[in-house]
C-alpha cells in the first residue's frame, strides 16, 4: 500500500520542481525589478516619478499642465500659481514617452476642483497613441506603482522590453554605477513644480530652428484614434469634477510649414474648437513666437521665452475661469542666438588641421559646413573630422558627407561641431565605429534621421562614463542609444 503513495509523492515533487523551474525566470525578473539599485534616477526621464508624486500629493485644487517637453521647458509654474491662486503642477516631460502615457498617469490624480491644461506638441507622433516602452521603463523605475495606471494595450510592449531594461539595470548594479549625465537633460534641472530651471539665456540652435522638425498646423496631424482617446480622457476628467482646457504649445515661427498662412492657422483653430470636448482657451498666434525665444528645439523655450509664454497662458486661464483680474507680466525682448564660444567662434587664426585636405566645404555664416570628401579620402579606412579648414571653424557635418567611402570603417568627431544633418553617414557600407570624443551632447544637434542609410553595425564609442551617460540619455542623442557602447 505504501508504494503507490511513494510514487504519487514523487509525481508531486516533479510537478513542484517543474513549476518552480518555470516560475524561476519570473521570480528573478521581479526581484531585479524591485530590488536592484536604480540606474536612471539622475537622468531626464528619472524626473517622471517626482512629477507623478507631486500630482498625487497635491490634494487641494490644482492646475495640472500636461504635455511633453515643451511643457517642461515652457512654464514658470510659480508665476501661474501666484496669478491664479491655484497650486500648479508641471506634468510634462518628454515626447518620446508619448502623450498617451502622460494622460494615463495624470488621470488617476485628477480631482474635483482641479484645472487640467492640455498642451501637447503639435506633431503627428505626440498626437497619436505612440508609446515607447524603453523610455517608459526608465521613467517608471522611480515609482513602480505607476505601472498600475498604464493602459493594458501597452503591457505587451513593456513585457517585450523588460529583459533588455533589466539587463542594463544589472550591468550598472554589478559595476556599482549609474547613469549620471551632464548638461540640461538630467533630473536636477527641475524645480519643485516640475519646471526646467537650468539656465538657458539664448537660442543655441545652429540655424535658430531645427530644420528637421517642421510644424504643420492642419487637422491631419491628429490621429483619429488619439482624438477619441483624448476626448474620452477629457470627458472622464469633467465627470470627476475637473475643468479641462486646451492651449497651444510654443512654436518657433521659422519652423512653420511653408504653406502656413493666417487663414490656415484660423482653420486649424476652428478644427480644434469643433473636435475637442473642451474649450480651446488660447490664440494660436500668441504661441507662434520669435525664434529668439527658443532654446534647443522648435518647442523648447529659453528663459525669456518662458516669461512670455507663461504670461499669455496665465491670462488665458483667468479669462476661461471668468476672472476679471489680469495677469500682468513684463514681456522681455527675444535675446536671440547664443554668442559663439572660443570653441565654436568662426574666423580667427587657427593651426592647420591635418585632416582638412580630405573634405570639401561650403560657407556657413562665417564658419564651414562639410559637404563631402575628396578623392583621396575614399581610399582611407579612418577619418577624423577637422575642427578648422581654410582658416575657419568647421561646425556642420552635411548630409551624405561620406558617400562613396567604400572602405571607411572609423570616424572621429571633435568638439567644434554643432550639427549633424540627416543621413550624414549614408553611403559608407563598411563603417563600424563612430568615436564621439566630446562631453557636451546638448551642444550637438542630431535629428532622428542622422543615421539613415548608415550600416546597422555602426556603433558609437565614448572616452568617459559621463560622456556616454550624457549622450545616451540626451534629448537629441537618446534616440540613438541602441548604437552606443559604454566605455
Amino acid at each position: 500500500m505504501a508504494f503507490p503513495k511513494t510514487l504519487n509523492g514523487r509525481k508531486w515533487l516533479r510537478l513542484v520542481c517543474f513549476a518552480l523551474a518555470a516560475l524561476l525566470p519570473f521570480i528573478l525578473a521581479l526581484s531585479a525589478l524591485f530590488f536592484l539599485p536604480k540606474a536612471y534616477s539622475e537622468t531626464f526621464l528619472g524626473e517622471l516619478s517626482a512629477k507623478y508624486r507631486l500630482m498625487k500629493d497635491t490634494d487641494e485644487p490644482k492646475i495640472a499642465l500636461i504635455g511633453g517637453s515643451s511643457v517642461a521647458f515652457g512654464f514658470d509654474s510659480a508665476e501661474i500659481e501666484r496669478v491664479t491662486g491655484y497650486k500648479t503642477v508641471n506634468f510634462g516631460l518628454y515626447a518620446t514617452l508619448g502623450t498617451k502615457l502622460m494622460l494615463d498617469l495624470s488621470e488617476v490624480n485628477i480631482n474635483r476642483g482641479d484645472i487640467v491644461v492640455l498642451a501637447p506638441e503639435l506633431d503627428p507622433q505626440t498626437l497619436s497613441l505612440y508609446f515607447n516602452a524603453t523610455s517608459a521603463w526608465q521613467g517608471l523605475e522611480g515609482d513602480l506603482s505607476m505601472l498600475g495606471h498604464i493602459g493594458r494595450d501597452n503591457w505587451g510592449d513593456l513585457l517585450a522590453q523588460l529583459p533588455d531594461y533589466l539587463a542594463k539595470r544589472c550591468e550598472y548594479a554589478f559595476s556599482d554605477s549609474k547613469l549620471s549625465p551632464s548638461g540640461i537633460y538630467r533630473s536636477d534641472s527641475f524645480n519643485r513644480y516640475g519646471d526646467i530651471v537650468y539656465p538657458r539665456p539664448y537660442n543655441v540652435m545652429t540655424y535658430m530652428y531645427d530644420k528637421n522638425q517642421t510644424i504643420r498646423l492642419c487637422d491631419d496631424i491628429f490621429d483619429p484614434e488619439f482624438t477619441d482617446y483624448l476626448n474620452d480622457y477629457i470627458d472622464r476628467c469633467e465627470v470627476a469634477g475637473a475643468k479641462v482646457f486646451f492651449t497651444f504649445c510654443p512654436m518657433n515661427r521659422l519652423a512653420l510649414d511653408a504653406g502656413t498662412t493666417e487663414e490656415s492657422v484660423a482653420a486649424f483653430y476652428d478644427f480644434l474648437c469643433k473636435t475637442l470636448h473642451c474649450e480651446v482657451i488660447s490664440d494660436p498666434g500668441d504661441a507662434i513666437m520669435d525664434e529668439g525665444y527658443f532654446y534647443d528645439t522648435n518647442y523648447h523655450l529659453n528663459d525669456a521665452g518662458v516669461t512670455v509664454h507663461t504670461g499669455f497662458v496665465a491670462a488665458d486661464i483667468l479669462r476661461a475661469l471668468g476672472r476679471t483680474d489680469a495677469a500682468i507680466l513684463e514681456l522681455p525682448e527675444p535675446p536671440g542666438k547664443a554668442p559663439a564660444s572660443a570653441e565654436t567662434r568662426p574666423g580667427g587664426e587657427y593651426t592647420v588641421d591635418p585632416w582638412e585636405k580630405y573634405f570639401t566645404y561650403e560657407d556657413f555664416g562665417g564658419a564651414l559646413r562639410i559637404t563631402g570628401v575628396t578623392a583621396d579620402a575614399k581610399y582611407i579606412t579612418s577619418l577624423t573630422l577637422p575642427s578648422t579648414a581654410e582658416g575657419k571653424r568647421v561646425q556642420v557635418l552635411g548630409e551624405k558627407a561620406f558617400e562613396g567611402c567604400s572602405v571607411l570603417t572609423e570616424i572621429t568627431v571633435g568638439e567644434s561641431y554643432t550639427l549633424i544633418e540627416d543621413g550624414a553617414f549614408a553611403g559608407c557600407p563598411t563603417l563600424r565605429r563612430l568615436n564621439m570624443y566630446r562631453e557636451n551632447a546638448d551642444a550637438l544637434e542630431a535629428s532622428p534621421d542622422c543615421f539613415t542609410g548608415a550600416p546597422d553595425a555602426l556603433k558609437i564609442y565614448f572616452k568617459t562614463e559621463t560622456s556616454f551617460a550624457t549622450f545616451s540619455t540626451g534629448y537629441w542623442w537618446g534616440l540613438h542609444a541602441a548604437r552606443m557602447v559604454r566605455p
